[in-house]
């Protein structure tokens, strides 16, 4: 007989597409094995608090470096830090890095400096070791977020 078979291109399709799935699968473990976190921030109507929920869908823990509020500068793509945030639940209202365990999420409440409002041009700023840190618009609710308290993982202590 001159060429191949239909049995051995059944064969060798099978392996091929294994081979593919087999290396799709290697490749979306590693990416899901990273310290992935997502970041949802929420402002009051009345804009007197931000609140700040991290979760960390990866299964490698990570470090959150830095949390701003910021608002639009002076120069196109330059942000300002707000000044005089009050962070619930970080001693001396300050905030400081934050160790975020696999798997596991965080709730901080940033509340506006004392008689002043948030901008409604305000974002959060989240640094979690990329290259740049994240922006993200917090979007309103109805719900009261000053006299909440920031919920950190377990084993931090505040």
């Amino acid at each position: 007989m001159g060429g191949p078979s239909i049995t051995d291109w059944i064969s060798a399709v099978s392996t091929a597409a294994l081979g593919i799935l087999g290396a799709f699968v290697t490749i979306w473990q590693w990416h899901r094995s990273s310290f992935r976190p997502k970041i949802r921030p929420r402002i009051d109507n009345r804009r007197q608090a931000v609140e700040v929920q991290i979760i960390n869908t990866g299964r490698a823990g990570g470090i959150v470096n830095q949390v701003d509020i910021v608002v639009p500068g002076q120069a196109r793509n330059e942000f300002d830090v707000v000044d005089g945030v009050v962070f619930k639940g970080f001693t001396d209202e300050k905030f400081r890095p934050v160790a975020l365990p696999a798997l596991a999420s965080m709730l901080i409440v940033i509340r506006a400096p004392a008689d002043q409002p948030f901008a409604t041009s305000v974002r959060v700023l989240v640094d979690v070791g990329a290259a740049r840190p994240k922006k993200v618009s917090p979007v309103s609710t109805n719900l009261g977020l000053a006299g909440l308290a920031s919920i950190l993982p377990p084993g931090t202590s505040s």
